[in-house]
């Protein structure tokens, strides 16, 4: 695929759909809690961070709460804006340096080694192209002090598939037999409709792994941020106290193993600077 990313379409997509609402679903809390208490373990205090992507700002809330300082950049200037306002209502304005309306490939906004991690939880949910993959790993290490760590999110391509199954049932339009089977040879997904996700790209995760290898990074760390709790969490909320426990507890024991990764949703690379 030598077709770069159509950018437009994902601003519009960004300009109506409620982002910070999704992190409020059984599903998104799960999310947002787990890679929360990942990014607690990991980063040292009061580190300074770009939150890559970061949205409405509901990591970047949750980053200067921790007494770190955060750079909000994203694509779109409508997830921007609500991020403004939702980090002066958390009253932690004082920790979010600014909010920039950038392109994950190009950070030139920001000099080289001045960030102490770098959190990507939403580029390389749409980059399509392998050369705008490959400039934004580059652009991440640019950027980020030696032994820095970067997260990574992504959608795993079995798991991408098994989504777009379930996109294609409740909203056909959206979902090609073409549109399918590219998804499943190359990872890209080329929405047909205007509705909906748009622009989205699936990688193996070998192939996440090797971009970030390729780039400079040893890999420090990679896991389903939901395993085999994924898409249950409404489920999981209503077992019995005891067995939700142990659903908790086996679900983090497997989170890294390889058939889990592939196929649970929402995964995590990190990796770190030389």
């Amino acid at each position: 695929m030598t077709e770069t990313t159509k950018l437009d379409r994902v601003r519009t997509y960004y300009a109506s759909f409620d982002e910070w609402g999704r992190l409020d679903s059984p599903e998104g809390v799960r999310e947002l809690a787990r890679a929360s208490e990942i990014l607690t373990e990991k980063l040292p205090p009061e580190s300074r961070i770009l939150d890559l992507g970061g949205g409405p700002g509901r990591y970047a809330i949750a980053l200067a709460r921790s007494g770190h300082r955060v750079v909000l950049a994203d694509l779109s200037r409508t997830q921007l804006d609500v991020a403004r306002r939702k980090v002066g209502e958390a009253g932690m304005s004082a920790l979010v340096e600014s909010y920039d309306e950038v392109n994950a490939t190009d950070l030139g906004i920001y000099a080289d080694a001045s960030f102490d991690a770098v959190v990507a939880f939403g580029p390389f949910y749409h980059l399509t192209s392998d050369a705008e993959r490959r400039q934004t790993a580059r652009e991440i290490r640019r950027v980020l002090t030696p032994g820095g760590h970067t997260f990574v999110a992504f959608v795993p391509r079995l798991a991408g598939l098994m989504g777009l199954i379930d996109r294609a049932a409740t909203t056909p339009a959206q979902v090609s037999a073409d549109a399918f089977r590219t998804a499943a040879d190359v990872g890209v997904f080329s929405n047909a409709a205007e509705s909906g996700f748009q622009e989205g790209y699936y990688p193996t995760p070998t192939e996440m792994r090797q971009l970030f290898v390729s780039s400079g990074f040893h890999i420090d760390d990679m896991l389903s941020l939901k395993s085999i709790a994924a898409d249950r969490g409404a489920k999981v909320a209503r077992l019995d106290p005891s067995l939700q426990s142990e659903v908790e507890r086996i679900a983090r024991e497997l989170c890294r193993q390889p058939e889990v990764i592939a196929t649970s949703g929402h995964a995590l690379l990190i990796a770190v600077t030389p």
